[in-house]
């Protein structure tokens, strides 16, 4: 069969739903406050040379109204004010009633508990479209991969899991990664492509397996370059490939430890420049912290951006 859809995204929709509730009511608080505050009459506008006149209708001015002068335009522009909350108003009420009732019934986990309420015999025997949370870590997480090489002669510095990384820094993130119980995996293989905007982006899977296909080591380097099709593919090793457990979405951490040395900069911008013409975006699936000599990671920092970003 084909287009058959092999998996569906963490269904995130009921806590915007939530949100947008609030937002909207808080909204309507607003222009209420402000309607009952506005001036009463009705604003008529006529053309005049080129330009308009407004007139504000009340009972005691007749059809015609009272003329409005230039210097007390600030009633005519009250007066449409007003007009323009008003109809807002209504129109913030109804879809504030459409989502409430939309909250109310919509249920994000019946997709879930479908796969989980299924006889194990079962369950070894269907892919779902939507995995329950532990099981989508646990495939996630239980992915093999082939990271960069140590140098024999390199320090032995190990994070609180008990894997070897490169730096201090790096222990910092991984510690603070594990800490909140947010998955990742270091320096995982992600497939790159140079002048992905021309030649179309291809990143890792949104199912459990998730990241892009492993490519061999580059010589000396943290990625290879492989020519396919006349296109350049490079194999990057990001610092930590994190998984979101909450949306079921991956996103990329680099830590740029020198950015006081000129060149590292260069190859920071370059590195950069590739991941967003592969559809990385700062904030949404790619975050990065930096450090220089005097001014070292703060850890901090990571935790007020994990708060942020989980």
């Amino acid at each position: 069969m084909e287009n058959v859809v092999e998996h569906l995204s963490k269904d995130c929709l009921l806590p915007l739903l939530r949100e947008r509730v609030e937002e909207l009511s808080s909204v309507e608080a607003v222009l209420s406050k402000r309607l009952s505050r506005a001036p009463t009459g009705v604003l008529n506008v006529s053309p005049h040379r080129g330009g308009f006149q407004y007139f504000r209708v009340t009972a005691k001015t007749g059809r015609k109204g009272e003329y409005i002068p230039e210097e007390k335009m600030s009633l005519a522009s009250a007066i449409a004010q007003r007009d323009y909350d008003a109809k807002m108003l209504a129109e913030i009420q109804r879809l504030r009633a459409a989502l409430e009732k939309c909250v109310v019934k919509y249920d994000v986990s019946i997709a879930e508990n479908l796969y989980a309420q299924l006889h194990p015999a079962r369950r070894s025997l269907v892919t779902p479209l939507v995995y329950p949370n532990e099981d989508f870590v646990a495939h996630w997480s239980a992915v093999k991969y082939a990271g960069r090489d140590f140098d024999a002669d390199g320090p032995v510095l190990m994070t609180a899991r008990g894997e070897r990384v490169r730096s201090k820094s790096e222990i910092i993130i991984a510690d603070a990664l594990f800490r909140r119980g947010i998955p990742y995996r270091y320096e995982f293989p992600h497939e790159l492509f140079a002048g992905a905007h021309e030649t179309g982006a291809m990143r890792g899977a949104g199912g459990p397996a998730g990241g892009a296909r492993a490519g061999r080591r580059g010589a000396g380097g943290t990625h290879a370059e492989l020519r396919v099709r006349g296109c350049k593919r490079i194999v990057v090793y990001p610092d930590f490939t994190c998984l979101n457990v909450r949306t079921h979405q991956e996103f990329v951490w680099e830590h740029f430890g020198m950015i006081d040395v000129p060149e590292y900069c260069q190859n920071m911008a370059s590195k950069m420049e590739l991941y967003l013409q592969n559809g990385f975006c700062m904030g949404k699936n790619f975050v990065m912290t930096t450090e220089t000599h005097d001014r070292p990671l703060n850890s901090m920092m990571v935790e007020k951006m994990l708060e942020q970003l989980m």
